[in-house]
């Protein structure tokens, strides 16, 4: 037996025991039953041949759809065969003829032609009686596709089953059931049981389709895809052969899916086609959906009434093609559509994308049928098209409702709705490229002007020009668009401009613009009638607190209720961007962490670059911040790869300023980093960012040795922060900066100034800023005064996340804590400080000492500690104290005198301090010491 039988043991046992009562003397009717493909044609040949090898007679036919309406025609082509005596055949053969021949005559009258004259059924019958009788072997007759054949011929062998009970005759029906012509064999008066007999013939098991395969594929490749095979065929034999022969040659042993191509197509081809044609309609409307329907809206699909639908559904069931209520393969919706032409499948989609919308089915679900047909038939698929691309961006679809935009934009003549579209585009091609958005904006602009965009559109092209630096051209469509909608009392479209209106004048403080009719508490204290525009303009007013005085505890506990409250999305973004900042600037770095992460895994669901690009670069300052200046640029970096530096706008002094801090501290340069820097629009240094931009860049300046370049980017950053009037060091501290390059320059007067106005002006309520500020004042203060600053700075520090800038206090309180003769406890400090800043990858150089020149050229001389650490790290505290008080010239006997030592001791001291120091006598001891001074004291401050 062949293995596509290999479970139709039980159904061959079946046909076998007729067969045996045939031979006993019994006549006997067989109906086997199945879908198109079950394997009833190969269990009939099996049978067949069982048949030949036992001593009988079989005669087969197959009947055909097209000749269903020949009368007698089945039993024309059953009777073509020499086992059957001339004579006999001939008789039978004249009453088809003359069947027939009134069939023609009937036809060209319009009258039935699948049925016959009495004398001429009973003519055939008593022809097909003697066929029977005059057998010399037991007779079986074998009939596939059954469910096709004429009427006429299957009564009439019905008829000699009933009249010929004892002769031994087996007929065998092969049928598909669930047919339009369901009543084909009730029809044709079959015999009641015992004399019939049903034999029901189901799909293969996913056992049964793992043995057809291992004979195609063997058992190991058999076992590993079984699986797969199943729920790509549902056990159709049929189809599964074609799904072999598509991998009979290309299964490869690693791979764990089967390659579905025209093999399969073929098959399942061959098995709709070998259905009734509304098998076909309603599986060409379930290949395009992607719901399944339910059988009222299927009928109107496919034109048909419920009862044929539902029957038509059952057959595509049985046949294993369906799962769910849809095709089971995207191979097989293709492979049912492929005799379609481009205008007929488009109608079909067009007819498809009506009936969903009057029967109410999504917006997005009828898009996708009008952009199949890529055509707009009716003016109400453009609002269809409107609300399923806002439908697709709420999930993260932006190529969904880019497409659907473009199609509506494409075939749309109405101006006003032209505009809408192309704002909509804007929108959405901005969640992944801001630049290709903004080529659009001067058609977009000028929509504008004309007065054809409104409500949450009308700011598209505003916030477009403010990111890309043309704040100049957002203000003119701002005032143009407030003077439209203050006339027509547009509520919505004026709260969408205010809110824009609110975000120019906090990002360009030079151009502010009053927004006309509202007062300002009123702006920013109610929800008016948009909740989108109103989140806008909260976090426009949270940014700007941040800038002007810095987060408090109001401040922080709104930013954790917008966190909490607000979900990830196009009218909430900047709202959590800004909430982030928020907790990042009042040192709640680990909380502002976790919230970073989890939007930036929502947005890259979202398929929002923009939005998880920006958080990557919050996510690089958190780093950053947290004394990790590597793990800064790499999230720098990702975020320059996720979106291009010519997409950020002036947005680029994020993540640009981030890395330029993480780079003066480590050394180390990027490639992005450095490309994205030569990118940066000029209008940035309108912006606050401009001030975060020169800052950082100075800092670059300071550790490259330009002192004076540096000083001019901490001074510049100063003076915009006071014209703008968002002089707040806890935004951007740039006089501990310029104090810091000032030290370096020898300017210490004008240094101390600085760091004066910036502890009074920051407190330990940012201990950040004000221990970084207390350690900058103690390079200019007294000894003592040193030690007071440094560990006030260590201690406020303790209360942040700040293991960088702890690890600097501490570094310069060891160097003061030796200077104070407190050696040990000094070495001490210094190597803990060292091993915390050496973990983030960052060496530091010790305090600069109190220069008292102006001259750069000896400011950018200074430089960090060589690789091998500072010379005296490796004198004990004892050699230490020996060497101090040698090079104060006193005598061994004195030294030992003092230090209460021999003088024995004092002399083997000097010999491991020559050996250490690599010199020989006491008068080298001090250019030595001098030495190891000036690489200990190189370097700038961090």
């Amino acid at each position: 037996m062949s293995s596509v039988l290999s479970e139709r043991v039980r159904p061959l046992n079946a046909l076998q025991d007729l067969f045996e009562e045939c031979l006993a003397g019994n006549s006997r009717v067989a109906v086997v039953s199945g879908p198109v493909g079950c394997g009833k044609t190969e269990l009939l040949n099996e049978f067949a041949a069982h048949v030949d090898a036992n001593g009988a007679d079989y005669l087969g036919a197959t009947a055909s759809r097209v000749e269903q309406a020949v009368p007698f025609g089945l039993l024309a082509h059953l009777l073509h065969t020499t086992q059957i005596p001339s004579g006999p055949r001939a008789r039978a053969m004249r009453w088809v003829a003359e069947a027939q021949s009134v069939l023609t005559t009937r036809f060209l009258q319009g009258g039935r032609t699948d049925d016959v004259a009495p004398q001429t059924f009973h003519g055939m019958c008593m022809a097909l009686l003697d066929i029977v009788e005059q057998a010399r072997r037991p007779l079986v007759i074998g009939i596939d596709d059954a469910h096709s054949g004429d009427t006429p011929s299957l009564r009439c062998l019905s008829y000699v089953v009933r009249r010929l009970r004892s002769q031994k005759l087996l007929v065998v029906l092969n049928e598909s059931p669930h047919s339009r012509r369901i009543a084909t064999l009730s029809e044709a008066e079959l015999p009641p049981e015992p004399q019939v007999r049903f034999v029901r013939l189901p799909l293969l098991s996913p056992q049964g389709v793992e043995d057809v395969m291992a004979e195609e594929l063997g058992r190991a490749q058999a076992q590993r895809l079984a699986a797969d095979g199943y729920a790509v065929t549902g056990g159709n034999p049929l189809l599964l052969r074609g799904l072999v022969k598509d991998n009979r040659s290309t299964v490869e042993s690693q791979s764990s899916h089967f390659r579905v191509a025209d093999g399969f197509s073929q098959a399942l081809i061959s098995c709709v086609f070998r259905y009734e044609p509304e098998v076909l309609q309603v599986a060409r409307h379930l290949a395009v959906l992607e719901e399944a329907p339910s059988v009222a809206v299927l009928a109107q699909l496919a034109g048909l009434d419920a009862e044929t639908s539902a029957q038509a559904l059952d057959i595509l069931r049985e046949t294993g093609i369906l799962s769910g209520g849809l095709l089971r393969h995207a191979q097989a919706r293709s492979a049912v559509l492929s005799g379609m032409t481009p205008e007929e499948r488009a109608d079909l989609q067009t007819h498809t994308a009506n009936v969903m919308f009057k029967n109410g089915f999504s917006a997005i679900t009828i898009a996708r049928q009008i952009l199949g047909a890529d055509r707009v038939d009716t003016d109400c698929a453009i609002p269809v098209l409107h609300e399923a691309a806002e439908a697709a961006l709420a999930e993260g679809e932006v190529e969904f409702a880019l497409d659907c935009l473009r199609v509506a934009l494409q075939y749309d003549t109405d101006e006003r709705r032209q505009a809408v579209t192309t704002a909509m585009i804007v929108r959405a091609t901005w969640r992944t490229d801001p630049y290709a958005a903004y080529r659009r904006v001067g058609g977009l602009a000028a929509d504008s002007r004309a007065g054809r965009l409104s409500g949450r559109h009308v700011t598209a092209p505003v916030d477009a020009l403010m990111w890309f630096g043309r704040p100049d051209e957002a203000i003119e469509i701002l005032k143009n668009g407030a003077e439209g909608a203050l006339a027509t009392h547009d509520l919505v479209t004026s709260s969408h401009l205010e809110a824009s209106c609110a975000w120019l004048n906090v990002v360009y403080p030079e151009r502010s613009v009053e927004w006309p009719g509202r007062e300002a508490e009123e702006t920013t204290a109610t929800g008016g009638v948009s909740p989108e525009a109103w989140t806008k303009r909260r976090a426009a007013a949270m940014f700007r607190r941040n800038l002007t005085a810095g987060p408090d505890a109001a401040s922080v506990g709104e930013a954790q209720q917008a966190l909490r409250h607000y979900a990830l999305n196009e009218g909430t973004a900047a709202l959590l961007l800004t909430s982030v900042h928020t907790l990042i600037h009042a040192e709640r770095l680990q909380e502002a962490r976790q919230w970073v992460e989890g939007f930036i895994s929502q947005a890259r669901r979202d398929s929002a670059v923009v939005w998880e690009a920006l958080f990557c670069a919050a996510h690089a300052e958190i780093r950053l911040r947290q004394g990790d200046p590597r793990a800064a640029v790499q999230q720098v970096e990702q975020a320059l790869a996720l979106l291009p530096a010519r997409s950020w706008g002036v947005m680029l002094g994020l993540p640009v300023s981030t890395a330029l801090h993480a780079s003066a501290l480590t050394g180390s340069t990027s490639p992005a980093v450095d490309e994205a820097q030569s990118s940066i629009p000029q209008a940035i240094f309108e912006t606050p960012l401009g001030m975060r931009l020169l800052r950082a860049r100075g800092h670059k300046y300071l550790a490259d040795g330009q002192v004076s370049a540096a000083l001019d980017d901490f001074l510049a950053a100063g003076e915009l922060a006071g014209r703008w009037g968002i002089d707040n060091p806890v935004a951007v501290p740039w006089r501990s900066s310029a104090a810091e390059a000032l030290i370096r320059l020898g300017h210490h007067e004008r240094a101390r100034l600085l760091l004066t106005e910036q502890v009074r002006m920051c407190g330990p309520a940012h201990p950040r800023v004000y221990a970084g500020t207390l350690r900058k004042l103690a390079a200019v203060s007294s000894l003592d005064e040193r030690l007071k600053l440094l560990t006030k700075a260590a201690e406020c520090l303790q209360t942040c996340e700040a293991p960088l800038e702890l690890a600097f206090a501490l570094h310069d309180l060891g160097w003061v804590q030796q200077e104070l003769g407190q050696y040990s406890k000094g070495r001490l400090m210094l190597r803990r400080a060292r091993l915390m800043a050496e973990q983030s990858g960052v060496r530091i150089p010790s305090p600069a000492p109190l220069a008292t020149d102006t001259d750069e050229e000896a400011a950018r001389g200074a430089r960090p500690a060589t690789q091998n650490g500072p010379l005296m790290e490796a004198l004990s505290d004892a050699e230490m104290r020996v060497a101090q008080l040698a090079v104060g010239g006193l005598s061994n006997r004195q030294i030992a005198g003092r230090l209460f030592v021999t003088v024995s001791t004092v002399e083997q001291h000097l010999t491991r301090i020559y050996r250490k120091l690599n010199i020989k006598r006491r008068t080298e001891l001090v250019g030595a010491l001098q030495a190891a001074g000036r690489q200990e004291h190189g370097g700038s401050f961090r």
